[in-house]
């Protein structure tokens, strides 16, 4: 047994500064032999450029290294790592994107977002994705040959990141998983060394497309297969669904269980709820107001849409209603997500069953105005097993709940653990847990506590 006291938390403390020091004394003679070797820029904290190095989506985090490394290329990327290693000074990967899992206190970040190449392959139907590289760009890429990749909301994404949790697409129902479709990747590994690994090498295969990289490990590109793009119908129905201050009408909500229990695969949606403050920074609609939301991507005519969403349309009066024809690259008009960096923690539970009781208790809850509900509909392609192992979580599971909070970035940054504990909005996902069947890492987002 282990008995914890104040004296061994202060020389453990004392270890703790002593290695932080140590390893803070190593990256400041490492940035020589990186400025020698990288192409991309070596940047100390008090160096112009170093915050905005650093950017990222999630501001609820925030890295604080003693050296960030912008990598150009490859070349960089194994320079990085081998000289991290070489000099026993850790590194943490900094993707492009909305992804961040844990700051990093110390040691290197090695930044990605320049490696953002995309070469389309229209024989194969494929796409090289270098590491940095987002959705819309490939997106935009792929648009010209008639191909649309399995990207999901938003066009900001970084595609590789979004992989290694599974992808939930824009039309998954439909597509699958996108790392079904993953063909291969080159990784640096933790020597140096750049490898390809696809399912010959089935224990590396499996665990980057679902679980992701093991520290130390790189992923510099990806190769993805492509999909045609068919015709695509996508908007949201937005109903008011009652006051922010008291209890909203499940009705919507109700429909939306009943209504997804018979939809197509081809039909792929998400229901999100929402009780909005009173502010004069908000359209009058929203002021105050209970909003549920259902985003909705099918492939099929406008004819097809118009069947298949009637019964929603029936169940109450919309305050909008945007489906339409679109483009793929137009596709973040599906969700209608807020494209600006922000604090936020997000948790989620992957469920075999929509509750009613668990609705009306999401309908008719109080006291945090600023959570957002999301329940994805799964199933369709996404409950098909892989022709290739992976350890993608949530084939079994028929909904996706996720519940998001706004949180003080000031605050998370300094105290992740404090932040994580009095704003966590797992309090919304309890009616849900029940019929829980596992958890989504690719939604699991925010501070949780101290690195």
């Amino acid at each position: 047994m282990t008995v914890f006291n104040e004296a061994s938390n202060e020389a453990s403390n004392e270890a703790s500064n002593e290695a932080s020091n140590e390893a803070s004394g190593a990256a400041s003679r490492l940035a020589g032999a990186l400025a020698r070797s990288v192409g991309g820029p070596v940047l100390r904290p008090d160096d112009t450029g170093f915050a905005d190095e650093l950017a990222s989506f999630q501001l609820a985090l925030r890295h604080r290294p003693d050296l960030v490394v912008g990598a150009r290329d490859t070349a960089d990327v194994r320079a990085a790592v081998r000289l991290a290693g070489e000099y026993g000074v850790p590194l943490t990967v900094h993707s492009t994107g909305h992804g961040m899992g844990l700051a990093a206190d110390s040691g290197i970040v090695l930044t990605v977002r320049r490696l953002n190449g995309v070469v389309v392959d229209p024989v194969e139907r494929t796409a090289r994705v270098e590491g940095g590289a987002t959705w819309g760009e490939v997106a935009a890429a792929a648009a010209p040959h008639g191909l649309v990749p399995p990207g999901g909301s938003m066009a900001g994404v970084g595609a590789v990141g979004y992989t290694f949790g599974g992808g939930i697409g824009l039309l998954g129902r439909s597509d699958g998983w996108a790392a079904d479709l993953v063909r291969s990747f080159t990784v640096v590994t933790e020597g140096g060394e750049e490898r390809r690994v696809d399912e010959r090498d089935s224990e590396r295969f499996a665990r980057l497309r679902g679980t992701g990289p093991l520290p130390g490990e790189v992923v510099t590109s990806m190769t993805i297969g492509l999909l045609p793009e068919g015709t695509l119908q996508g908007g949201g129905l937005t109903f008011d669904i009652g006051a922010s201050d008291a209890e909203g009408d499940p009705g919507v909500l109700h429909a939306f269980r009943e209504w997804t229990a018979g939809v197509p695969d081809e039909l792929t949606s998400t229901l999100r709820v929402m009780a909005f403050p009173d502010g004069d920074f908000l359209p009058p609609p929203l002021r105050g107001r209970r909003i549920a939301r259902v985003a909705i991507a099918l492939r099929g005519t406008a004819e097809d849409a118009g069947r298949l969403v009637a019964p929603l349309r029936k169940a109450a009066e919309t305050i909008e209603d945007t489906l339409a024809p679109m483009a793929y690259t137009d596709a973040a008009r599906v969700h209608d997500e807020p494209d600006t960096p922000g604090p936020y923690i997000g948790e989620n539970v992957l469920i075999d069953t929509l509750d009613p009781t668990a609705l009306e208790t999401l309908a008719r809850s109080n006291g945090h105005p600023m959570v957002i509900m999301n329940i994805r509909h799964l199933g369709g392609a996404l409950a098909r097993p892989p022709v290739v192992p992976d350890t993608v979580r949530g084939r079994d599971a028929r909904y996706l709940v996720a519940a998001v909070s706004l949180v003080d970035p000031e605050v998370s940054v300094t105290d992740p653990a404090a932040t994580h504990e009095q704003a966590s909005p797992a309090w919304a996902l309890e009616p849900f847990v029940p019929a829980r069947v596992g958890v989504s890492p690719g939604f699991s987002v925010g501070p949780r506590g101290k690195n």
